[in-house]
């Protein structure tokens, strides 16, 4: 008996045909679960997609499942109020939609724009309308063992892709061949695990320095700085963006919430460039100030450099007073 072959598919692919899938399309993935394609997608830093990780495995119906996620995202438009996909400016008049009037009322409250009564397709459509219904993809965690906990979520994940909604299927194994999973095994891949180059394989502490001598340069003064030390953790991880994500930045201040960047000349083309604007922006938005020297200002000053940074750290104190 020849045994069966699926098609493979690795990181990079798996990130490229997330960004890629349509309205509607479904993408099954065996030998990976919902949080290793949330990690994989997080480093992909070209993506022009947003990705929730869908929660209520445990549901027991497909009904439950829905509400679930209509609740989630219903925080998320709370959380991304006013900047509604299609809504224009805050001060703009909010256009002759009963629905968007209402959910732009309860928002303006504080409360999550959810209405029960309106059926759980329209609200479905509504509220991914806000957050741009086209480019949102659903990531659903399918129990490869249990079929009873399984069946309510492929029933939602089928539900969601008939209404249009681009999903993804993660099974962390390969399940039978039996019903429900006969329903989305046609088509599945399998995740090709590389190994990893021993650089990316090794995790450092927190505050630890890769290889960029500038940054060990800045840390060290800022070290011995007696206004400045102990505020910075180099190569820190810091969540961005309403979907979870991670940005690992060069120096952290979380006390005043202050990014320093140091940017190589790699960083004046493209595609790092616009990558790191759009980091920028993410920091911008979870409440970080970011400064951005290069590393031809650092080693041709070092002590304006630091003063650079000290002035920042002063601004973000809300003090004007010189040295300590």
């Amino acid at each position: 008996m020849v045994a069966e072959t699926r098609p493979q598919i690795t990181g990079s692919d798996l990130a490229r045909k997330v960004a890629g899938l349509a309205r509607g399309e479904r993408l099954v993935v065996l030998g990976i679960g919902r949080e290793g394609i949330g990690a994989i997608v997080s480093e992909d830093f070209d993506r022009d997609r947003s990705v929730l990780l869908v929660t209520g495995d445990n549901e027991p119906t497909a009904t439950a499942v829905v509400d679930r996620l209509l609740d989630d995202l219903a925080e998320l438009a709370l959380d991304r109020w006013p900047r509604w996909h299609g809504l224009g400016k805050p001060t703009d008049p909010v256009v002759a939609d009963p629905w968007l009037k209402a959910a732009s009322r309860r928002a303006e409250r504080g409360l999550p724009p959810r209405f029960r009564r309106l059926g759980q397709e329209r609200e479905l459509c509504r509220l991914l309308d806000v957050l741009d219904q086209a480019r949102v993809v659903l990531v659903w965690e399918v129990d490869p063992v249990s079929a009873a906990h399984a069946r309510p979520v492929i029933d939602a994940l089928e539900w969601c892709g008939r209404h249009g909604v681009a999903v993804v299927a993660a099974l962390a194994a390969k399940p039978p061949e039996t019903a429900p999973y006969d329903r989305v095994l046609y088509g599945a891949r399998v995740f090709a695990r590389t190994d990893r180059a021993v650089a990316k394989r090794f995790i450092a502490p927190a505050g630890a320095h890769h290889a960029s001598v500038i940054e060990q340069q800045v840390a060290e003064s800022l070290a011995r700085d007696v206004e400045l030390k102990d505020l910075f953790v180099c190569n820190a991880p810091v969540l961005v963006g309403a979907w979870g994500g991670t940005a690992r930045v060069d120096l952290l201040c979380s006390a005043h919430r202050i990014v320093v960047e140091l940017d190589g000349p790699e960083h004046r083309a493209e595609p790092k460039f616009g990558n790191d604007r759009h980091r920028d922006y993410e920091l911008l938005t979870a409440g970080y100030v970011v400064l951005r020297l290069t590393n031809d200002q650092v080693a041709a000053d070092l002590p304006l450099a630091i003063e650079k940074i000290r002035t920042v750290v002063r601004l973000r104190r809300g003090t004007t007073e010189g040295e300590p």
